[in-house]
């Protein structure tokens, strides 16, 4: 499980809940994203600027270096989830929670994009060192080229001018060295830390044009030419992390840094004994799904990871009322995450993003963007993430995660008999059998399990089918839900009471009816859905 606590943050408690939920259903790696644009969320003994600005979001009166600007709603103050971070004891006592539940954490310190936490931590620590005349410690650990103005140049996908570390600078590296000494220190006399995830995705190559610094490496011939800066970074990160005997993680486009050609940067140039690639990219038109079984084919080690069906920061359905993002997909329920086939990922191409279907033949047509899978034992695992710019209370984290979790579980647990299926007719008509008992699982015993641990899951609203009973001169409604056996209730008085619904209820009246599904434990309630008045149905 990926748990992104950098762009609003999340309390020890709320981790320590995710941990007992994922031990239950033997999830057993926890992907802890704990620095991004947005925050960074952890204490590094020696770089207090870290969490002295970079964990902090609001407003305040004095310099431009005191913390970050307001964002996803985090507000003005600096008492939201917009603000707040792990100290060491606390990181620690996650840390020791985990290993209790066989759980290995798997730290991510982003880099070198996503880094404007840090970038503007780093500024400040410049600027206290250079009131006082410390040039030396000025510079120690900064991460931006000060000769070199970005404010009107490239934007980050996220929209933010100043967030990717400058490779040709050497007190970048001295910082990821720190870094990287700090996180295996904290980790050392509870979990032994095996593998360091640098992120290494969605970084604007063009925020490096023009800089004096990535300048002087192409003038050295450090690097051929401005292109090949990325993977010059990863290759230096890559080897203080080997240095300090650890297995190396990234995301996809940390590894393939060139979309034009997707040449995965050459295993033997990585001189850590593993390392992991996190496949996400898989918007079936972009033409880089292909990409997993590329990289397993060259000898790293993937797990699938892929946004369609693995990304809970999509919304359960597309509704404008759901909570989520659109940026892989339009939807992604449970249903969807349940039938993901990790080993078959072509035959999960769908639709394109727009919701249109794909053509029978598409992959065959775009073959030259999909590799056949040639080493499967490289695709170790699976996982699923969540991305927190839309999630500010515990029980929105809850609702994007519970239950799609469960299904990933056992997507990654178990291998169906359909995942191979090579008729599209048989191999769909199985998923749902499977799906029907799966779903009937969750509403009659796993939901009530995730009630007495106080998991707020998320609760879809209910459907509704409604007849018209010729021979009576009646309407007739039905009602059914996602999870078979979740409390169902209707309303005919607008909302004001609520019966629960047991069977078919032969009268209805000509009026709108209001529809809900509650918890198992029936504390909580789904959004309320209107079915206005019934009309003859023939």
């Amino acid at each position: 499980m990926h748990m992104d606590v950098s762009r609003n943050f999340h309390t020890k408690e709320q981790i320590m809940k995710l941990l007992d939920v994922m031990a239950m259903y033997k999830m057993n790696k926890f992907h802890f994203h704990l620095t991004d644009d947005e925050g960074w969320r952890l204490e590094i003994p020696g770089l207090e600027e870290l969490t002295q600005v970079g964990a902090r979001r609001g407003h305040v009166n004095t310099t431009d270096l005191s913390s970050l600007l307001p964002l996803l709603g985090s507000g003005p103050g600096f008492d939201t989830s917009g603000s707040g971070y792990y100290s060491v004891e606390e990181y620690r006592e996650i840390l020791r929670y985990a290993k209790q539940r066989h759980i290995e954490v798997i730290p991510e310190i982003d880099m070198p994009g996503h880094s404007h936490a840090a970038i503007r931590s780093m500024k400040a620590r410049h600027q206290k060192y250079m009131a006082v005349k410390d040039k030396q410690k000025a510079n120690e650990y900064l991460l931006s080229d000060l000769d070199h103005d970005i404010s009107s140049g490239s934007h980050s996908v996220q929209m933010y001018s100043e967030n990717a570390m400058n490779p040709g600078m050497e007190s970048t590296y001295k910082f990821v060295n720190k870094i990287v000494i700090e996180v295996k220190e904290m980790h050392k006399d509870i979990m032994p830390l095996r593998v360091f995830h640098f992120g290494g995705d969605e970084v604007p190559y063009e925020a490096w044009e023009g800089s004096p610094a990535c300048m002087s490496l192409i003038d050295a011939d450090e690097v051929k030419s401005s292109e090949d800066l990325m993977e010059y970074f990863v290759s230096r990160v890559a080897d203080i992390v080997a240095k300090n005997d650890l297995d190396v993680g990234a995301w996809q486009d940390g590894i393939i840094p060139d979309e034009s050609d997707l040449k995965p940067i050459a295993r033997h140039k990585f001189k850590s004994k593993n390392v992991y690639v996190y496949a996400w990219q898989n918007v079936w038109e972009s033409g880089l799904s292909g990409c997993a079984y590329r990289l397993a084919n060259s000898g790293y080690k993937v797990v699938m990871s892929q946004g369609t069906h693995l990304y809970f920061d999509h919304p359960y359905e597309p509704d404008p009322e759901e909570r989520g993002l659109y940026w892989a997909c339009r939807f992604c329920d449970s249903r969807k995450t349940f039938t993901f086939m990790p080993d078959n990922i072509y035959a999960n191409a769908d639709v394109k993003l727009t919701g249109e279907k794909l053509s029978k033949d598409y992959i065959k047509r775009h073959k030259e963007d999909h590799d056949d899978l040639k080493k499967p034992e490289n695709v170790i695992g699976i996982q699923a993430q969540l991305w927190t710019e839309l999630v500010r209370t515990w029980d929105q984290m809850d609702s994007m995660i519970f239950p799609r979790l469960l299904c990933v579980a056992e997507r990654a647990w178990h291998k169906a008999d359909w995942e191979l299926e090579p008729d599209k007719e048989k191999m769909t008509d199985q998923q749902f059998k499977d799906w029907s008992y799966f779903a009937s699982q969750l509403g009659c015993k796993e939901l009530a399990r995730l009630d007495t641990m106080g998991v707020a899951y998320h609760l879809p609203p209910p459907g509704a089918h409604c007849l018209y009973d010729i021979q009576a001169a009646e309407n007739k409604l039905e009602f059914n839900s996602a999870y078979p056996g979740l409390p169902i209730f209707y309303s005919t008085d607008k909302g004001n009471t609520w019966t629960r619904y047991t069977d078919k209820i032969d009268t209805i009246p000509n009026i709108d009816i209001y529809l809900c599904t509650k918890s198992v434990d029936e504390k909580r309630t789904s959004r309320v859905v209107i079915m206005k008045k019934p009309e003859k149905v023939k």
